[in-house]
């Protein structure tokens, strides 16, 4: 259990609760392990005129204690019928109270968990989710985390709960012994336990690694079902829906056989330890019929042994889900142990807007080993506009990325008046930043939600401002709910150019001094592009922006075109003046010219 001892922690958010259903399970144990069979080796001997009452001890403590006189057959019967119903409501509300509170706890747990996990995966950089697939990312926050929740709370509960129901069983099966001088019997039966405990280590070794696989088999499984369900267009387009069908087959079939292979040994070992336990009831039944052993004082003594068997068969499943959860541990810990490489400094410098200028310095970035930018070196002047053009992969997009620090460099650094951007906090950085990607997610909600991401107190006037800026009202007055208008999931329900205003009314909304315009108008037809051309006009003045462009229109309204080319910036120079000095870009305008687009 040291292995999920960090968990834990999640326990005392709710250890009364937690607290409450152990003490529950043990009066569960209690009435399991110790009621039934102490009540048949005692007390039906004394109603079937066996033994008689007033040689028993603890009986003539209670007639003289109570002042209850001598305690006749009658009155032994009628405590006895009212006795065993009592025990098994104790049983059954102990039983009860254990399964919901216990219940209730897991679900904490696992809410808390979720949480964790899901707050650690908002603050992970990009680079991140470009390493992992997105499915699988869910698998281990959904069904990961349920394993685990299993573990820390269910089993730690039987850990307590079965052992303490095995202690009490075997107090009464040695009380038993004692009482009839048949320990050797008990021993021969006992001494089947650690053959079960064997049978259960040897199941959990080669449990383990099938449990890993299956783990990261739900994983790809997932991750194949979402990205089918994130792509059904390019499916019929392209007719891959017998491919996909094929694909999520073999997945789910590579499935069932793990499942199969963990069902094969965590299943083997309840019905394992029912056989061992028969050898020694065998065993017992030998040696205590040949020792001349009475029948009542032999299924009192059968009694003892079941109750001690049945939590050693519960606690060979608890073995076996650990082995589950603890590879659901290592892979949930993958995404809890990342290292956050963008973390702030610990005390971050007071943040203001750049009044002076945006400096590249010696700027270098891979993805992985792939070199994207060499060496670069520029000062961009507050107020200018920036458009970067280049062939695709020649690191524009990771140029502009790296101001919000999206990304870090390896090496170099940029400066906000002469302080690196990296010693400011992010989330101070960013606000200063708005963003047009050049594919804009929408949230599930209505528009006016989605256009209010750009500042989240702004009045319902302020967004409908923010859409006209953005040419966004007229199209959203159309709609039968107009700004109530439901986006539907990633905005599914607007066609791509509506999507693409909606997030530039985002920008206009948060009035940042920086701006990120990436392909901003890629998605519009001619009539709305010439419209948002106009708006973004006016949204730029004043405003240090950076526009990826890859339309000629685009590049006409910067100040300042960066030609980018492996990685370094070969051309820099207003339109005019590298539309007719450098090659590059000549060749770039002649394809745009052609219709290519640059």
């Amino acid at each position: 259990m040291n292995r999920f001892r960090p968990y834990y922690k999640y326990l005392l958010a709710v250890r009364w609760y937690f607290g409450t259903g152990v003490v529950a399970g043990l009066v569960y144990a209690l009435a399991s392990g110790a009621g039934l069979p102490l009540m048949t080796k005692v007390v039906f001997p004394m109603l079937f005129r066996e033994t008689n009452p007033a040689e028993k001890p603890w009986i003539v403590w209670i007639q003289s204690t109570l002042g209850l006189g001598e305690i006749s057959q009658d009155r032994l019967l009628l405590f006895t019928c009212l006795w065993i119903p009592l025990v098994f409501i104790i049983r059954a509300v102990a039983g009860y109270s254990n399964s919901m509170l216990i219940q209730y706890s897991g679900l904490r747990v696992i809410e808390s968990i979720r949480t964790d996990l899901f707050i650690k995966l908002q603050h992970l950089p990009l680079s991140f989710f470009k390493r992992n697939k997105s499915g699988d990312l869910l698998a281990r926050l959904m069904s990961d985390a349920e394993l685990l929740r299993q573990v820390v709370v269910n089993n730690s509960s039987d850990l307590i709960k079965q052992p303490a129901t095995l202690v009490f069983a075997l107090g009464s099966l040695i009380y038993m012994a004692v009482q009839d001088h048949s320990f050797f019997i008990a021993l021969v039966a006992l001494i089947t336990v650690p053959f079960s405990v064997m049978l259960i280590r040897s199941a959990g070794k080669r449990l383990a690694a099938r449990a890993r696989s299956l783990q990261q088999r739900g994983g790809d499984l997932t991750a194949a079902l979402s990205e089918s369900l994130q792509s059904p267009l390019e499916i019929r387009a392209y007719n891959l829906e017998e491919r996909q069908i094929g694909m999520f087959r073999r997945r789910v079939r590579e499935m069932l056989k793990l499942t199969m292979k963990v069902a094969k040994y965590r299943m083997a070992i309840s019905p394992s330890i029912e056989v061992v336990a028969a050898a020694g009831f065998a065993a017992s039944l030998y040696f205590g019929v040949r020792s001349g052993m009475r029948l009542e004082d032999f299924l009192s003594l059968g009694m003892a042994l079941y109750m001690s068997y049945e939590p050693v068969k519960k606690l060979g499943l608890v073995h076996s889900q650990l082995k589950q959860g603890a590879a659901a541990a290592e892979r949930i810990e993958f995404i809890l142990h990342e290292p956050d490489d963008l973390e702030d400094q610990a005390s971050p410098a007071p943040f203001s807007p750049p009044r002076e200028a945006i400096r590249f310095e010696n700027l270098s970035f891979a993805y992985g080993e792939e070199p994207v930018l060499k060496n670069i070196s520029l000062s961009i002047p507050i107020g200018q506009v920036v458009a970067l053009v280049g062939p695709s992969g020649a690191g524009k997009s990771t140029f502009a990325q790296l101001i919000p620090r999206f990304y870090d460099p390896q090496s170099g650094s940029i400066n906000f008046d002469g302080t690196d951007i990296r010693r400011f906090a992010k989330k101070d950085l960013r606000n200063s930043i708005a963003v047009v990607p050049q594919m804009p997610s929408l949230f599930l909600g209505s528009i006016a939600e989605n256009i209010r991401i750009g500042r989240e107190n702004a009045t319902d006037e302020e967004v409908r401002e923010a859409a006209r800026r953005a040419h966004a009202d007229e199209f959203i007055r159309t709609l039968p709910e107009g700004y109530e208008t439901q986006v539907g999931e990633r905005g599914d329900l607007l066609s791509g150019g509506q999507r693409q205003r909606i997030a530039i009314a985002r920008a206009f909304l948060k009035d940042a001094p920086i701006l990120i315009l990436d392909e901003a108008t890629s998605a519009l037809d001619s009539e709305s592009e010439a419209m948002v051309q106009q708006a973004l006009a006016a949204l730029v003045k004043g405003r240090t922006t950076f526009i990826i462009a890859h339309r000629y229109s685009t590049i006409t309204i910067a100040d300042r075109v960066l030609v980018f080319q492996q990685g370094r910036i070969t051309g820099d120079g207003n339109h005019e003046t590298l539309r007719l000095t450098d090659p590059t870009y000549q060749a770039m305008i002649g394809s745009q010219l052609l219709g290519a687009g640059i």
